[in-house]
């Protein structure tokens, strides 16, 4: 996995003090995710909004395709994480 753009959304999120932990790359198969982690019982915390922001933000005016899906806990009423899935060919262009 080509880590060009794990690079640039770790500087970014120091930029922004944003505590980087809660990014997690990973290749599957084809696919590049990055899961980002919420921590608050209810809602969205503000440094997991401002993750997904910069992802958006580095990468719609791009033109690169992705998914993003939310993960709930059981029964529903608690964000656990956003997973954003690119596919490889795809993750590749942000060289």
């Amino acid at each position: 996995m080509d880590h060009h753009y794990k690079n640039l959304l770790m500087r970014l999120c120091k930029a922004e003090s944003i505590f980087p932990r809660r990014l997690r790359f990973e290749q599957i198969e084809d696919f590049v995710i990055i899961q980002v982690k919420n921590k608050l019982k209810e809602g969205v915390d503000l440094e997991c909004f401002k993750i997904l922001n910069l992802i958006h933000q580095t990468v719609i005016p791009l033109g690169i395709r992705f998914d993003q899906q939310l993960y709930l806990y059981p029964g529903g009423h608690r964000l656990d994480k956003v997973v954003i899935m690119f596919n490889k060919e795809d993750y590749i262009l942000f060289k």
